[in-house]
């Protein structure tokens, strides 16, 4: 489903207002995301991804290129949020869709570490829960597109989830592959934490790289963003 243009300049208007304000939000290295033409990504995924929509919704006010996030599945179960997510280019996540997202030229964004990521409990916050996910990899190998690196500094400081990494919550989400976790933050307002989007430089398949390689590249990318942005 293509977002809803007419509603775009409004909607991001409003919503790059709000994040300049609360959060002080900005992002470093734009001059990272190619001016036209395809690119992946591929960032640490936080326990709620509000920097998705900022940083999405910043690069089309700046460059008028819109990223297209590939959500989870519930994301788009879910009545009223598969609404907004699809009105502001958000897909469901698969590789089919990425692929046919990225010879169409688009950017596109991902989290290889998903919901399983986003809810791995304080004890894990800016650690890359990724296992052996390579898809992302395999995907900008065919599509034959950079990588690029991104992560969000203080990202788990907009709303907090003490109990997240608690036996009862980890099966409840393997059986349901749901994020039911209590979360805490100001009433449904998250905490007004200071966040910086950082992209690194673009990584380009080397010949004969295999996804693991530049899933293993990748990874060592985001890592040290994160060593060298993201105070404990």
């Amino acid at each position: 489903m293509e977002p809803n243009w007419r509603a775009l300049p409004a909607i991001a208007k409003a919503v790059t207002g709000f994040a300049k304000i609360y959060h002080r939000y900005r992002i470093r290295g734009l001059e990272n995301l190619p001016p036209e033409g395809p690119a992946l990504l591929v960032f640490y995924h936080g326990l709620v991804p509000l920097d998705f929509y900022y940083f999405g919704l910043q690069v089309y006010q700046e460059t008028g290129r819109l990223p297209r996030a590939l959500g989870d599945r519930w994301l788009f179960k879910t009545p009223g949020m598969a609404q907004v997510a699809r009105t502001l280019g958000a897909v469901e996540g698969a590789p089919g869709a990425a692929l046919q997202l990225l010879r169409a030229g688009e950017l596109v964004g991902v989290a290889p570490g998903g919901v399983r990521e986003a809810i791995s409990g304080p004890r894990h916050d800016y650690k890359l829960m990724w296992k052996d996910r390579k898809g992302f990899a395999k995907v900008a190998l065919d599509a034959g597109v950079p990588v690029i690196p991104g992560f969000t500094e203080n990202v788990e400081s907009l709303y907090r989830a003490p109990l997240a990494d608690r036996p009862f919550f980890r099966h409840l989400y393997e059986v349901t592959r749901l994020p039911l976790v209590p979360i805490i933050g100001i009433g449904p307002m998250p905490f007004p934490a200071k966040l910086t989007t950082w992209l690194g430089e673009p990584i380009h398949a080397m010949p004969g790289e295999t996804p693991d390689a530049l899933a293993g590249r990748t990874r060592g990318a985001i890592e040290n963003l994160i060593r060298r942005h993201q105070l404990r």
